[in-house]
C-alpha cells in the first residue's frame, strides 16, 4: 500500500477522527512518553490553566486539553506506543487529544492539533485501514500511512506541509463542535449544528477541495485560502535546510538514529 498522508475536507474526515475519551474509555489506551527533552518543556492536562516540566522518560496524557509547550530554544520528542514519534520544534504548541494502541491488533488511533509552531513526525506503516494517525492545524487535517513529514504554523497563521516520503491529500480541516464526539449515531459530526444550504446546488469537483502532494513537495495554506489556490510546489533538501537549518539537522539526524545529542 503507498504512503499518503491524508488531509480529509468536513464529509471525508468525520470517520477518521478518533474521540479524546477512547484511551480511557474500553478502547485500545496508549501514552505517548518524551523520549527527548531539551530546554523548557512543559505539560498541561487542563488546557493551559496549570503547567508541570516534562522530563525525558514523562508519559503525557492525552485528552482535549492535554497540551505540551515548548519554550525558545527548546524541543521534546514524543514517542507512542507503536514506534511513531512527533517532535516539537522551539516556540511551539502541541494538543495531544488522542493516543490510542492496541497490543494485540496493533491498531493505533492517535490525534494531535498543532496550535503554533513545528512538529515533525515520522510514523511508523499502520498495519490496517481502521489505523489513524492525524496531525491537524487550523487549516488542515494529516491522516497519515507510514510517511515522513513535517507541518508548521507560521506567525500569520498560514499552515505549511512538507512531505519527505509519500504522498500527501491537502483539503479542509473538519469542522465540529464539542458535541460532536458525544453524537448520538456515533458519527462524529454535531448534527443538531448544521445549517442546511439552500438550492440550487452546484457540484463540486475533487480539485475545489483536495490537492495532492507527493515526496519533497509542499504547499502553504494561508488562513482562508481556498485548497484549490494553494499551489503545490517542490523543494530540495539544500532548499529545506537554509530555512530552519538546526531543525532540518537535528531531525534528519534523529530519523537516520545518528544524532549524538543528549536529552536534558
Amino acid at each position: 500500500m503507498r504512503s499518503r498522508i491524508f488531509l480529509t475536507a468536513a464529509f471525508v474526515g468525520a470517520a477518521f477522527l478518533l474521540p479524546a475519551s477512547m484511551a480511557t474509555a474500553g478502547g485500545p489506551a496508549g501514552k505517548p512518553k518524551a523520549t527527548f527533552v531539551k530546554g523548557d518543556v512543559d505539560a498541561s492536562t487542563d488546557g493551559g490553566t496549570t503547567w508541570a516540566h516534562v522530563k525525558r522518560g514523562s508519559e503525557v496524557t492525552p485528552g482535549d486539553k492535554s497540551i505540551v509547550k515548548t519554550g525558545d530554544n527548546s524541543r521534546a520528542e514524543l514517542t507512542f506506543p507503536d514506534g511513531s514519534v512527533v517532535r516539537v520544534g522551539p516556540g511551539s504548541q502541541l494538543k495531544v487529544e488522542g493516543a490510542g494502541f492496541d497490543g494485540k491488533t496493533k491498531e493505533v488511533k492517535v490525534e494531535a492539533t498543532l496550535v503554533a509552531g513545528s512538529a515533525w513526525a515520522k510514523v511508523a506503516k499502520l498495519v490496517d485501514d481502521k489505523s489513524k494517525f492525524q496531525v491537524k492545524t487550523a487549516n488542515a487535517v494529516a491522516g497519515v500511512r507510514g510517511t515522513v513529514f513535517r507541518v508548521n504554523v507560521d506567525r500569520d497563521e498560514a499552515t505549511v506541509v512538507k512531505v519527505y516520503n509519500g504522498a500527501v491529500a491537502v483539503a479542509a480541516p473538519l469542522i465540529a463542535t464539542d458535541a460532536a464526539s458525544s453524537n448520538p449515531d456515533g458519527s462524529g459530526i454535531d448534527k443538531s449544528g448544521r445549517k442546511p444550504i439552500p438550492p440550487p446546488f452546484s457540484p463540486v469537483s475533487v480539485k475545489e477541495f483536495e490537492q495532492i502532494i507527493g515526496k519533497m513537495m509542499q504547499v502553504r495554506i494561508a488562513k482562508g485560502q481556498s485548497i484549490e489556490s494553494a499551489k503545490p510546489e517542490a523543494f530540495t533538501a539544500d532548499d529545506d535546510s537554509k530555512g530552519e537549518p538546526e531543525w532540518v539537522r537535528w531531525n534528519s539526524e534523529m530519523d537516520a538514529g545518528k544524532s549524538t545529542e543528549k536529552s536534558d
